[in-house]
């Protein structure tokens, strides 16, 4: 299940899978919510109201920068 990205559009959540480890504790940041695995590796991201707020950010990020962003799904 590593790199693994779901979207729901129900509740417009995204879900980031960086690891398989087992989830210990998580911390909220912002929109972000981070799990984290005993040796505090993030291993998941669940990223909160994706379409209002996540993504305008970002091609904000991008447009001040200058720069393009490729994104690729392994």
């Amino acid at each position: 299940m590593k790199g693994n990205i779901r979207y729901d559009t129900d509740v417009d959540i995204a879900m980031v899978i960086l690891s398989d480890k087992k989830l210990a504790y998580e911390t909220e940041m912002d929109d972000v919510i981070v799990g984290f695995s005993e040796d505090n590796e993030p291993i998941w991201l669940e990223i909160l109201d994706v379409s209002s707020g996540f993504l305008p950010r970002l091609a904000d990020a991008v447009k001040r920068t200058g720069r393009s962003v490729e994104v690729s799904v392994a």
